[in-house]
């Protein structure tokens, strides 16, 4: 399960509401993080999708916990993640994630090119499909839907691993 990711975005609102149809959720202005969205799952699970503004990154913050301060409102503690404004660094990037979806194929797809996205429907080694999403033509999200993600779980799993990849090494 995912309970949530952040993810960049030139338009947060936008994506924001393409995140909140993925998951059949609803979006909030994010006040955390000046500029941002957060779309929230309606099925009370937690999952949540959090879109920044580009120049918005995350920092380590400093310092160790004060149990004698708390916070009023929506504010990080010093001790805590920082996010606040960069230089943009509009890069590729090894990020990505797969997130089920109930909307179809079809309508992925749509919602999808409708932001100018690129799109494409994939079949990842014939084990199970994907549609590759490209937030702003830059960061990958593979969105299954319902049918896929039941193919996606009888693979990724020890067993189906194992046959695919070889031998594994458990942690000690």
């Amino acid at each position: 399960m995912i309970a949530h990711f952040s993810i960049p975005s030139e338009n947060p609102k936008e994506t924001a509401l393409f995140f909140a149809a993925i998951i059949d959720g609803i979006v909030f202005d994010f006040p955390v993080v000046a500029g941002a969205s957060i779309a929230v799952a309606r099925d009370n699970s937690g999952t949540a999708v959090e879109v920044y503004p580009p120049s918005m990154v995350h920092h380590p913050g400093t310092g160790q916990p004060d149990p004698t301060i708390q916070p009023e409102g929506p504010a990080a503690m010093p001790w805590e993640d920082q996010i606040y404004a960069e230089q943009i660094h509009r890069r590729p990037s090894s990020f990505h994630l797969a997130i089920e979806t109930k909307l179809s194929e079809a309508e992925v797809i749509s919602r999808s090119q409708s932001l100018g996205w690129r799109t494409v429907a994939c079949n990842r080694g014939g084990v199970f499909g994907v549609v590759e999403v490209w937030v702003d033509n830059l960061y990958l999200v593979e969105v299954l839907v319902t049918e896929e993600a039941g193919r996606y779980r009888n693979f990724m799993n020890t067993t189906g691993c194992a046959a695919m990849f070889g031998s594994g090494i458990a942690p000690q």
